[in-house]
């Protein structure tokens, strides 16, 4: 009897375009997920997936400039947030399935904002359950869904291994974006001592002005290095950076904490700390992060397959 292969895609805002690329390389070594329980844009990337968009979804992102994925939104005040995605998801709506009638299980999950408690969604609208479980807080809406306003799912359950084990998975391969977090370390290191200032050295006899020239150029250039690094250590976290660092510090430690009570069969785990959360235009490199990170496992994937 084959083996379930469960694949569990974590949050990550824009860096969830790597799921794609995990998609894409489990088409190119013949490996179909049979169960996806996805996170925030795990969801969204997963939902993408089981109703037959990929490529559509793909194309999209691909085409992306920097924040003209906010064309799509609606700025509205409201429901915990300042924007509405109602219009972006509306505009899948054509290739939206129930859960129930899918050929691969698919859950999603979401947090209740009332509560606190995990939401898994497994039934009705794919579309539906992927907008609630992509809520970010205070920037999106948060969504209605069976009585309850729920909001982004990383803020329980970042990469739920559980799920997919719990409808019925026997391997489970997990891609947490957030293990390697976008934390501040400019701040890390002491600043570097600066040189004491001493007056340039006159030109020994016989030593071409030329020569005399480089030697000059180069000690103020490593004067400027050591000058930008000091300035660099003595400055004070920014407002948006400190925001992003903390959501990232926050998401690794519970997905850690997760993952010691609900270990995957493989975990990938992409190094993206440079890839900020709203860099929607970054697609194909991302993409082809996760199709590169995909392909690293393929020997272990297929033999876990096989035995």
């Amino acid at each position: 009897m084959a083996k379930k292969l469960g694949l569990v895609l974590g949050s990550g805002a824009a860096r969830g375009w790597a799921h794609v690329g995990v998609l894409r390389g489990l088409k190119e070594i013949g490996v179909a997920p049979d169960i996806i329980a996805g996170c925030s844009v795990g969801a969204l990337v997963g939902g993408a997936y089981v109703i037959g968009a990929l490529d559509e979804f793909e194309s999209w992102a691909r085409e992306l400039k920097p924040l003209s994925a906010l064309e799509r939104f609606t700025l509205k005040v409201r429901r915990g947030g300042l924007i509405d995605t109602a219009p972006a998801f509306d505009a899948f709506r054509s290739y939206d399935k129930n859960i129930e009638a899918l050929a691969v299980k698919f859950a999603a999950v979401a947090a209740d904002l009332a509560t606190g408690e995990e939401v898994v969604i497994t039934t009705g609208s794919v579309i539906d359950a992927a907008r609630a479980s992509s809520a970010i807080p205070v920037i999106f809406h948060s969504v209605e869904h069976d009585g309850r306003w729920l909001v982004d799912g990383a803020l329980a359950n970042p990469a739920p291994v559980s799920h997919a084990r719990a409808m019925g998975a026997d391997i489970v391969l997990a891609v947490d974006l957030n293990a390697v977090p976008r934390v501040l370390d400019r701040f890390d290191a002491p600043a570097p001592s600066l040189p004491v200032s001493t007056p340039s050295p006159a030109p020994k006899p016989g030593l071409s002005g030329a020569v005399a020239k480089l030697i000059e150029e180069t000690r103020s250039g490593v004067k400027r290095q050591f000058d930008l690094a000091k300035a660099r250590a003595d400055a004070a976290p920014h407002l948006f950076e400190t925001a992003y660092a903390a959501a990232d510090i926050f998401q690794m430690h519970l997905a850690r904490a997760r993952a010691q009570t609900d270990p995957p069969d493989i975990l990938l785990r992409p190094d993206m700390r440079d890839a900020m959360p709203t860099a929607f235009d970054r697609a194909d490199e991302f993409i082809e992060e996760g199709r590169k990170g995909l392909l690293s496992v393929r020997t272990e994937l297929e033999v876990l397959l096989e035995r």
